[in-house]
């Protein structure tokens, strides 16, 4: 039993924060959460001195196999599946390190990261919550079908999608449009049609899963939309009426803005991507603040991995969020309990008796400037003090 005392706690759910209050932790859940004197109990007590209490941070939109360099994909092209899994699993730590205790995995070859997934659940590992894709689906030669899965046609989708569910995947993650990194397409075009993504979504419900889509261009997002698609992945190129649409239908948007702005900024990228990113950055940026004026359900996603973008952009992220309008609590909100919910991990994503003790204590206000969050603080994950220093040897 562990008591955090003299707390000020940005649970997930308030819109104020909640000073004196405590935190009880018993295994790896949250007992109690109150306010003033603490229930008694044996236990070791811990005095937060007024430092300030929040949830684990969450990144919807990982790439655990790549690092973030320039060139992540080649670091690993050829690579045997065991390789590969080390390499996600670093990532992983660096990850956690950073105070992000879960992330959810949008692509990565072969069962490379549904094992690693599966090793961290069983506790012979410790590392971030993961939710895990496994493959996307891509129609042949397109996005990133380098780590996905092939498929053409309704039928050939479907059968991949039921291939992948029967191999653990949380989620089904489809390419619906072109994108920036891949060479020979655009990000504004149409890739999987619209019984294939029906399909894909079809197999996804039927055990109880959802479907992300990589979704760029106007076209493609209507299409994801019209097959009933949870989460709509960058998103750059939706209008108005189609985010009305989102907001009504409850889809949630997962911008990854961080990642376009790192490839536009990075001398090492190839000058076909160069040449694409420059292009979607202005229609991204005005998307996202038509999304947030909308109220469209918005949930912290970065890319990272991707190119040009290693973890620690997770926090400018948060940045562009608030510039895009966000006020400081609804970008925690939108890193916590609504990233939570998007990903379906019910169990995390706010401060309440019930939920698994992930939790950060930072020093200072982050509701009086986000970048408190990058910087030094305590880690709880699964109701344990995790030591960042010791993760990164």
């Amino acid at each position: 039993m562990k008591i955090l005392k003299n707390c000020i706690l940005i649970d997930g759910l308030s819109q104020e924060p909640l000073d004196n209050a405590y935190v009880v932790i018993d295994g790896d859940s949250i007992a109690s959460v109150g306010r003033g004197d603490y229930p008694a109990a044996s236990g070791e007590v811990i005095d937060c001195q007024g430092a300030y209490v929040l949830p684990g941070l969450i990144d919807t939109h990982v790439h655990l196999i790549w690092n973030g360099s320039s060139h992540p994909q080649t670091l690993i092209s050829g690579a045997d599946p065991e390789t590969v899994t080390l390499y996600a699993y670093r990532h992983a730590l660096q990850t956690l390190s950073l105070g992000i205790t879960s992330v959810r995995d949008l692509a990565s070859p072969f069962k490379t990261v549904l094992q690693l997934r599966n090793a961290i659940n069983a506790n012979l590992l410790v590392g971030p919550t993961i939710v895990a894709s496994g493959p996307s689906i891509s129609m042949t030669g397109g996005h990133i079908h380098y780590i996905g899965v092939e498929a053409d046609g309704e039928d050939e989708v479907r059968k991949a999608a039921r291939g992948l569910l029967k191999q653990g995947a949380d989620v089904i993650k489809v390419m619906a449009t072109g994108g920036i990194y891949t060479n020979g397409e655009e990000p504004g075009s149409v890739q999987m049609t619209l019984p294939e993504l029906k399909a894909a979504r079809e197999e996804a419900v039927k055990k109880n899963k959802k479907t992300a889509a990589h979704a760029q261009g106007l076209q493609g997002i209507i299409n994801c939309l019209d097959a009933g698609i949870e989460t709509i992945e960058h998103g750059i190129y939706a209008d108005r009426e189609t985010l009305i649409r989102m907001k009504d239908q409850g889809a949630y948007l997962v911008p990854t803005m961080i990642v376009f702005r790192n490839l536009a900024s990075d001398s090492g990228i190839p000058p076909w991507a160069h040449k694409k990113v420059q292009h979607v950055l202005e229609p991204h940026r005005s998307m996202l603040e038509q999304a947030v004026s909308l109220k469209v359900k918005i949930a912290t996603g970065t890319d990272c991995g991707s190119p040009a973008t290693p973890p620690r952009f997770y926090f400018d992220e948060l940045i562009i969020m608030q510039e895009a309008g966000m006020t400081p609590m609804e970008v925690i909100h939108a890193s916590t309990r609504v990233a939570a919910d998007c990903i379906d991990l019910h169990d995390r994503g706010t401060i309440e008796a019930g939920k698994k003790a992930d939790l950060l204590i930072v020093q200072d206000n982050p509701l009086q400037n986000l970048n408190v969050l990058r910087g030094d603080k305590q880690v709880v994950k699964d109701g344990r003090f995790i030591s960042g220093k010791l993760l990164l040897l």
